[in-house]
């Protein structure tokens, strides 16, 4: 995983800094999951994301998908 996540640090960030809260990779990652556990559409990844254990999401860097 830790592969996936400094590949993903690497992603140039488009958006204007003065707004930026998370870093790409942290959007990025669980989306990467998501597809590589097969999801083909933007609402199949947020429906991954939505049941995805916490602990996933951990391994993901995500901390900001866990819900309490």
């Amino acid at each position: 995983m830790q592969g996936l996540l400094e590949r993903l640090a690497e992603v140039p960030d488009p958006r204007d800094p003065r707004g930026v809260r998370h870093a790409p990779a942290v959007l990025l990652a669980p989306a990467a999951g998501a597809v590589l556990a097969g999801a083909t559409s933007l609402l199949a990844v947020s429906e991954w994301i939505t049941a995805a254990p916490p602990q996933v999401l951990e391994q993901l860097g995500s901390q900001i998908w866990i819900r309490p």
